[in-house]
């Protein structure tokens, strides 16, 4: 016997009853994560949950309109995406196990019903990196791997997370601590502005894409929404600011959300002491993984060497993107073609998926 629901973030505690039948979960699964998307206009947010009789899988989803899209204006069809983050597909099923691949069948078919329903012609998904649940999704759309992540196993005595550490950040982060760079726990959000500007000023340094851009509104609310399950560290050196990081905690992970630290203090290794910081916080406070993330855009970039300074552990960072409804999606891309073309825009990438939401430009 199994069954499946769709259930909106405003029933919490269903949402969390789901999540908790399917073992580890993470902040980019949480109702509360998701009611913030909503509110920065992303999508609808429901939480899709398949059980049988011993198992169970739940994929968070924000489902969007499609007439929200320049020139698709008259469409009554819809499409779903995820969260910005790590969230993806969460199950107590392994992979390996004697009724995984019916367990998948099941899902699936239980999956692509709802997406029937709903009218739903296109499908997105970011995988968390640290829960290897892809093979869900195996025969339906494609299963992409992006590029790698790093971990710090907090399990590990102390010793053994230096051991996975390079000698350079070693040799930084002393320096730096002996130089009088420290770093607490913000507990108030007292330097949340200063965090704000200087997130920004490096990421406008780094040449980011505007998906790394949040508007103001975003922090507070964040703040608000997952209340004892974010921190805000920062690292100091005579009464200045160097460095500051959000983190959002749940359960056994502790996921390096945001990070900013401004130019001219870079060479003071305000960065690196805050992980240091937090590596002992969470190894003291039982936590199983600090999850650092990749490069930016997920290549193996400036951003992804300095975080793999701290760990040897690698992981893969998959997305899902499966096309439903064939016929209907080509003709929406060739309708937003013609829209650009009329209306003298270009698109930005050739890679965005679905690939008639791909951000564009005026032609010069």
């Amino acid at each position: 016997m199994s069954a499946c629901n769709l259930i909106s973030a405003d029933h919490c505690d269903q949402w969390m009853n789901a999540l908790e039948s399917c073992g580890l979960y993470d902040t980019y699964h949480l109702p509360e994560y998701h009611q913030l998307a909503e509110i920065q206009g992303e999508g609808q947010p429901f939480l899709f949950f398949f059980q049988n009789a011993e198992d169970s899988a739940a994929l968070p989803l924000l489902i969007r309109k499609i007439s929200d899209v320049p020139g698709l204006e008259d469409c009554p069809l819809f499409d779903a995406t995820s969260v910005y983050g790590y969230p993806g597909v969460v199950t107590n099923v392994e992979n390996n196990s004697m009724h995984a691949e019916a367990f998948r069948h099941q899902f699936q078919a239980a999956l692509l019903n709802v997406f029937h329903e709903k009218k739903i012609i296109a499908f997105f998904t970011r995988q968390n990196p640290l829960f290897s649940t892809s093979w869900l999704f195996q025969g339906m759309g494609e299963i992409l791997a992006m590029g790698r992540t790093i971990a710090i196993d907090l399990e590990h005595s102390m010793h053994e997370q230096e051991k996975g550490m390079t000698k350079g950040h070693r040799y930084d982060i002393r320096k730096a601590r002996e130089s009088g760079v420290t770093s607490y726990d913000d507990n108030n959000f007292e330097r949340l502005d200063d965090f704000i500007s200087i997130y920004n000023e490096t990421m406008q340094r780094n040449d980011a894409l505007e998906y790394y851009f949040f508007p103001d509104s975003y922090y507070g609310e964040l703040i608000k929404s997952l209340g004892q399950k974010i921190k805000l560290f920062v690292a100091e050196k005579d009464g200045e600011l160097i460095s500051a990081s959000l983190f959002l905690l749940t359960d056994k992970i502790i996921q390096y959300h945001l990070s900013g630290s401004p130019a001219e203090y870079l060479k003071l290794s305000g960065a690196k002491v805050i992980l240091d910081e937090v590596r002992h916080w969470g190894t003291n406070h039982g936590y199983k993984w600090l999850h650092l993330g990749g490069g930016l855009g997920s290549a193996e970039d400036s951003l992804f060497r300095f975080k793999a300074g701290f760990s040897k552990s690698r992981f893969s960072f998959e997305v899902i993107r499966a096309i439903l409804e064939p016929q209907i999606y080509t003709k929406l891309v060739s309708q937003k073609n013609r829209w650009m073309e009329l209306n003298g825009f270009a698109k930005k990438s050739d890679n965005y998926f679905p690939a008639y939401r791909a951000p564009f430009i005026k032609k010069s």
